[in-house]
């Protein structure tokens, strides 16, 4: 079977780094265990009770990109609480996280973008990965500012014309040099024949501050970006068309286990087969971060979606 019917069937960031010869027993002193006891709803104990033999703790890859962070620790928290089961948070590169979890060095991940953006990753693990569906939406590609108008610049193919490239400093602010993202940006300033432009690399971070800097200062610049993310709440912002279709079209995030945690920690993998969040949820929840604190975003919005934490976490409407 192609590998990628296997999630498709199910209805199918970012962007992660080769693969590294690193144990994650070497990384796992990173991960920090959470403590957070707030629950927003009272569940019977039969709705939570765990019936295996698992006892933790829960080793959770994450890496440390706005969406898969808040992501990850409403997770953690939702297991620690509902679940009474230790969550280890254990932070490490995407590719390091995909070979861990095949080897059973982790028991989850929360960030697997498919089909296109974790395809490499996808083919080489997905015999040796649990599947537990999509968790949220997202899309990656090129950016530009609003008040860039569509009829200067609408289209990565219009970045051909040298004196339309100039404009954007001949520049594309870039990310982490090894991510998905900066990758297939690469591949399209190949295939749209991109000659007068420069891919920037730097990191998530700074990408966020060259684009809030260049909104301040009213300037044009082009950058590469991803949603979910909290800019896309806060600023007007919008992609560039790709009609090669280099940065593929909706991405889809999905939550992975190591092989045989639905028959240890069967209550575990349920939950998280029902564990969804609307892109517009997700926006705002990023920047609430930007404003408060992953923490107090994630215990917020648990403490304001009872009826949504219930299904999660028993299934029951």
């Amino acid at each position: 079977m192609n590998p990628l019917k296997r999630w498709s069937r199910r209805g199918v960031l970012l962007a992660g780094v080769g693969l590294a010869g690193v144990s994650l027993r070497n990384l796992s002193k990173h991960g920090a265990k959470r403590s957070e006891t707030s629950k927003p709803f009272e569940p019977s104990a039969a709705s939570t009770a765990m019936s295996s033999e698992f006892k933790g703790p829960l080793r959770l890859g994450w890496t440390d990109w706005d969406d898969a962070r808040v992501v990850s620790k409403m997770v953690a928290q939702l297991i620690e609480t509902q679940f009474q089961l230790p969550v280890e948070l254990v932070k490490a590169d995407i590719g390091i996280q995909y070979e861990s979890l095949a080897r059973g060095d982790l028991e989850l991940m929360v960030m697997a973008w498919l089909p296109m953006t974790h395809r490499g990753y996808w083919e080489k693990q997905w015999k040796r990965v649990l599947d537990l569906g999509p968790m949220y939406t997202g899309k990656l590609g090129w950016i530009v500012p609003d008040y860039v108008p569509e009829s200067a610049l609408s289209s990565v193919e219009q970045l051909r014309d040298p004196a339309i490239a100039n404009q954007f400093s001949n520049q594309v602010q870039g990310i982490e040099p090894g991510s998905g993202l900066n990758q297939a940006s690469l591949k399209a300033l190949q295939a749209y024949g991109l000659s007068d432009l420069e891919l920037v690399a730097s990191s998530s971070a700074a990408m966020a501050a060259v684009v809030a800097k260049a909104i301040t200062d009213q300037r044009w610049l082009i950058a590469t970006s991803w949603t979910p993310h909290w800019m896309f709440a806060r600023y007007g912002l919008r992609f560039l068309e790709d009609p090669k279709g280099v940065f593929g079209g909706t991405e889809r995030i999905h939550a992975l286990a190591r092989l045989g945690l639905d028959r240890q920690a069967p209550e575990i993998t349920a939950f998280l087969s029902r564990f969804q969040l609307p892109e517009e949820d997700l926006d705002a929840l990023l920047l609430e971060v930007e404003e408060s604190s992953a923490d107090e975003a994630v215990k917020h919005y648990i403490d304001e979606h009872p009826e949504r934490v219930r299904y999660w976490v028993t299934g029951q409407i």
